[in-house]
């Protein structure tokens, strides 16, 4: 079996494929920042959805990938987790600026995509297709939404946070009938990880879910930290609509 269908090996987190990854991701997003400001709206409109549609289909190939080797699991695989949702559903989230939509999808995705990079649980190692998906996705969300900040001058509000908080609370009661149905544990709702993890420290459950709930809107504040100094100290207010 070539070595990128490989699912045997196991992530080495902080190894050197994770460093390698590391280093990618900060050049891209430091390209973001300086590139993008240079080119028109329409240039930057075009880049915002080749990007989606390449995020959307990382997750259908890896779906696909999965499905054929026989590795794929309604209670594990489906893309129900943050980042592989947002992924998926690129094309349709991203396809137009709109301030509402996007205000939630960049506190999600600064708040937990990017923990994901730092302290990752990749399923394979490199080479393997699960290792590029891991980060073509994570990586990505990252970069599209951080590009649609630069190029659309969408700045998400405060009150985003509990609009945010809000929708995130109901996708997570939308997800109890699913797990129930199917015997999953998407968000770890139903119980904490088996092996060790930080919700080890947050008691059983359900108190590790309200814990982490209070979690939740501190790294969502976090997010809105650099958002705020932009507003304060370079801009007075610019939202598009």
């Amino acid at each position: 079996m070539s070595p990128f269908f490989d699912f045997s090996i196991p992530f080495e987190p902080f190894g050197t494929s994770h460093f390698v990854a590391v280093i990618i991701f900060l050049i891209v997003l430091m390209l973001t920042f300086s590139i993008t400001p240079k080119l028109s709206k329409s240039t930057n409109l075009k880049l915002t959805r080749i990007s989606s549609i390449f995020l959307s289909f990382t997750v259908c190939l890896w779906t696909l990938i999965h499905i054929y080797f026989d590795r794929f699991s309604f209670s594990e695989d489906l893309p129900l987790s943050i980042c592989n949702l947002f992924a998926f559903a690129a094309p349709l989230i991203f396809w137009n600026p709109r301030r509402k939509i996007f205000e939630i999808i960049y506190y999600f995705v600064l708040s937990g995509t990017l923990q994901a990079i730092f302290t990752p649980d990749a399923a394979a190692e490199y080479p393997s297709y699960s290792y590029f998906k891991y980060w073509i996705v994570h990586c990505g969300l990252i970069i599209v939404v951080i590009h649609h900040l630069v190029a659309f001058k969408i700045y998400p509000t405060f009150k985003g946070i509990l609009y945010s908080f809000g929708w995130l609370n109901l996708y997570l009661l939308t997800l109890i009938p699913i797990n129930l149905s199917l015997s999953a544990n998407y968000f770890y709702l139903i119980s904490k990880p088996e092996t060790a993890s930080l919700l080890d420290l947050f008691g059983p459950w359900p108190y590790y879910i309200i814990v982490t709930e209070f979690l939740v809107m501190l790294f969502f504040a976090l997010a809105y930290l650099p958002i705020f100094l932009i507003r304060r100290f370079y801009l007075k207010h610019s939202f598009i609509e």
